[in-house]
């Protein structure tokens, strides 16, 4: 029950924490602490203005985004609570790299189904960017998995990982899930321009209900992704905290802690030219591989 409510709250926190924060950073007030829930509010009771080209794609890609986002946060200890699903072995590392792709797959024809030009702009974009940051993803996790010895991630990020496999995969997924969040300075959050933009161009089309199903995906999946990578660390650093009142602290602290970091570093931080962004992703697949290969070495 901690963890359901963690999941409903935590995303909403998290995204609030991140624009106060850049705003102070940039010398203003900001918004209301939970102007987020007022627009996702207002947003639901518009109406659309869809298409007439579009497909059921189009209409699906929101209910699929947040259906996918939700399930793999319900089956993840990222809040350092068990959730129920560890009883049944249902976080497998398989289940989740495919959910993961399976979100991406219909945000990518779902702008394309649009006709636009910045929808094949952004989906293009979504493409390229993808096979950059799976690997990183995908290899960090299964050294996880390696070095706990199985594939069930709800029993990898709450066990106890070899401290080297945890800082350098923690890092790596870190570094990966900034470019798959499209979150600086590999994407600005903010830009509406079709040079820089990359997520925003996939969801220009979107408005009113659709919009506000996909602005919660993108922040349940941004908080999950943080929950994640801060699991990974502290399954290396504290392996005697596993579950508990505890775990569930540390992990609060330490997600809360990423969100204040993300919000000063958007606040200073500049966009990085696109021929740099698979330097980076390089980096992070790097650090994962490294990871792996001390996992398979201390097997």
């Amino acid at each position: 029950m901690i963890h359901f409510a963690l999941v409903l709250i935590l995303p909403i926190l998290f995204a609030s924490v991140i624009r106060k924060t850049k705003a102070l950073m940039q010398g203003r007030p900001g918004p209301p602490f939970f102007q987020f829930v007022f627009d996702q509010l207002k947003r639901m009771r518009k109406g659309e203005t869809v298409s007439s080209a579009t497909s059921w794609f189009f209409a699906a890609n929101p209910l699929v985004a947040l259906g996918s986002a939700f399930v793999l946060a319900l089956v993840l200890p990222w809040t350092g609570a068990q959730p129920i699903a560890a009883r049944t072995g249902a976080a497998d590392l398989m289940l989740v790299i495919y959910l993961l792709g399976a979100a991406r797959f219909f945000a990518i024809l779902a702008a394309l189904d649009a006709g636009s030009a910045f929808g094949g702009l952004g989906g293009s974009r979504e493409s390229l960017l993808s096979v950059l940051v799976e690997p990183a993803i995908v290899i960090s996790l299964a050294a996880a998995s390696l070095s706990s010895g199985t594939t069930d991630l709800s029993v990898a990020l709450c066990g106890s990982i070899h401290v080297t496999v945890a800082i350098l995969s923690g890092i790596a997924f870190l570094l990966a899930s900034l470019a798959e969040l499209s979150r600086m300075p590999v994407d600005d959050p903010n830009t509406h321009l079709e040079l820089t933009m990359i997520h925003e161009a996939t969801i220009l089309e979107n408005s009113g209900r659709n919009l506000g199903l996909i602005e919660l995906s993108v922040a349940l999946r941004t908080a999950l992704f943080f929950g994640i990578g801060v699991r990974l660390l502290l399954a290396g650093l504290t392996p005697g905290l596993s579950s508990g009142l505890a775990s569930v602290t540390i992990s609060l602290f330490g997600i809360l802690l990423l969100g204040v970091l993300l919000g000063v570093f958007e606040g200073i931080a500049v966009k990085l030219n696109w021929r740099r962004v698979p330097s980076l992703m390089a980096f992070a697949t790097a650090l994962a591989v490294m990871s792996a290969f001390v996992a398979a070495v201390r097997i």
